[in-house]
């Protein structure tokens, strides 16, 4: 009889599919495991199909798990499993317990964290869970022994991911994630790692710079024959740095055309690939059907950008901005403002270039994000030296958000406020459906800096609050 493998998402307020929990998934034998993927995003009573599946020859509740609410439900899910089913060991992956093993194993109810890449970690986990035997020396674990102790085994070397198979979207319901986009989308990564040294983020503590990506060939295959099975219309490309290879993007494109796929895709792209790209390349990927990028602009002072490493110019978003024009893609760019010790200047210098961009085109769109430190790189490094002290338990990680938070440790709660105006009347400005009248009030206020009874917002903020997003 198989074993039942249970393979969890906890609650979110974002909608893309469990694309690690389907590598895990795809990465196990089927003919041995019935692995059963549950959603909290798409069940009703997910703890009810939870049980179900664990009283069916269960041997592992696993989790994926980032930082933020995600934690809560997760937590709450753990604790519930390990009281109903004590002898299941409950195992968590994922971005946060990653970075954080120790912590989260001092939650009693979390036997095992399995780190980084987690593919060929969890096959060798569930073996050992079957013969009962020792994670003694299992690398890319960590785990509490037998005498409650927490022992963190040696890294994992990050593998080429051309050795997975196929994602098998067979263990999601594909249509329900639909529903929940908007539109007939499917979720793709094609990639793991990035080769940047970006100080604040912690992809580098992650990946160690490592990249690897499936070949053009394969990605081909596999989205066309998911094409035909969902017919879906676009593809959302999820990798940390999509066009990191200029020749696998433009074969990538080549594919699509070559087996004349009717979709459109969205891809992640750093300013200065967007310059190195010849012509070629940029036509290529239009005639495959690319609709949008996502640019880290991060800074708009030059100064700024060196500090954080970021290894990119100003003219080099200026210039892929122009390209995007010119071949009518958007662009969602991301900022960060409030990085420790910038001043006044560099912030202002950052909103004006925002307004800058925001004026060439209306499909080009704006994520401005506040700076909360994040262990994992140089920043948070230097923070710590300096005597900053990050979250200690899991219940203090729950409480992180890094999109939906509005305050700052370096930015006065005035320019916040200013700030927060900014945002909401750039979107008002540049909205192709908005009022013109209010779209021409709000540019002024915009160019003016006149913030004064913001009616408009806070006549938005009643009828549409934004939901907190960690």
């Amino acid at each position: 009889m198989k074993k039942t493998v249970v393979l969890y998402n906890p609650y979110a307020v974002f909608y893309t599919m469990p694309l690690a929990l389907i590598a895990i998934g795809s990465y196990l034998d089927l003919e041995k495991y019935n692995v059963i993927i549950i959603d909290a995003r798409i069940e009703k009573n997910p703890f009810e199909k939870i049980e179900e599946a664990l009283s069916n020859n269960g041997i592992c509740f696993a989790t994926t798990v980032l930082t933020g609410s995600p934690i809560k439900d997760a937590q709450e899910v753990s604790k519930k499993v390990k009281i109903k089913f004590p002898n299941i060991p409950v195992v968590w992956g994922g971005w946060h317990p990653s970075l954080f093993p120790e912590q989260t194993l001092n939650e009693p109810s979390i036997d095992v964290v399995v780190k980084g890449q987690g593919e060929i970690a969890f096959k060798e986990l569930l073996e050992r869970f079957e013969l009962n035997l020792s994670l003694e020396g299992l690398a890319g674990v960590c785990y509490k022994n037998s005498e409650n102790e927490i022992v963190c085994n040696q890294e994992r070397s990050m593998v080429d991911i051309n050795q997975f198979p196929a994602f098998n979207y067979d263990l999601i319901n594909v249509p329900a994630y639909m529903k929940l986009s908007g539109r007939k989308q499917l979720d793709y990564i094609s990639s793991q790692g990035c080769r940047f040294r970006c100080s604040f983020c912690a992809d580098p503590f992650m990946y160690k710079r490592g990249w690897y990506g499936f070949s053009a060939e394969r990605m081909g295959d596999e989205i066309e024959a998911l094409w035909k099975k969902y017919k879906f219309e676009h593809v959302h490309f999820q990798d940390e740095t999509f066009f990191t290879n200029s020749k696998r993007v433009k074969a990538i494109a080549e594919e699509f055309i070559k087996r004349k796929l009717p979709i459109s895709w969205f891809g992640t792209m750093r300013a200065d690939q967007g310059v190195r790209f010849d012509e070629e390349v940029w036509e290529i990927c239009k005639k495959s059907g690319l609709e949008k990028v996502m640019i880290g602009m991060e800074a708009g002072s030059q100064e700024m950008l060196d500090w954080i490493q970021k290894d990119i110019k100003l003219e080099h978003v200026f210039d892929s901005a122009k390209k995007c024009i010119k071949y009518d893609i958007g662009i969602n760019f991301s900022i960060i403002i409030g990085f420790p010790g910038e001043s006044e200047e560099s912030i202002n210098s950052t909103l004006s270039m925002v307004n800058e961009l925001r004026k060439m085109s209306n499909k080009f769109h704006m994520g401005i994000f506040y700076y909360k430190p994040y262990p994992g790189n140089k920043i948070a490094d230097e923070l710590i030296s300096n005597g900053y002290i990050f979250a200690k338990t899991l219940e203090e990680w729950s409480d992180f958000d890094y999109v939906g938070t509005k305050v700052s440790d370096w930015i006065s709660e005035e320019k916040i406020n200013e700030i927060e105006n900014f945002k909401f009347y750039q979107q008002l400005a540049y909205n192709r459906r908005k009022i013109p009248v209010l779209k021409f009030v709000a540019k002024w206020r915009i160019e003016n800096k006149k913030y004064a009874f913001p009616i408009e917002k806070k006549l938005k903020e009643w009828i549409f609050p934004s939901p907190a997003m960690a």
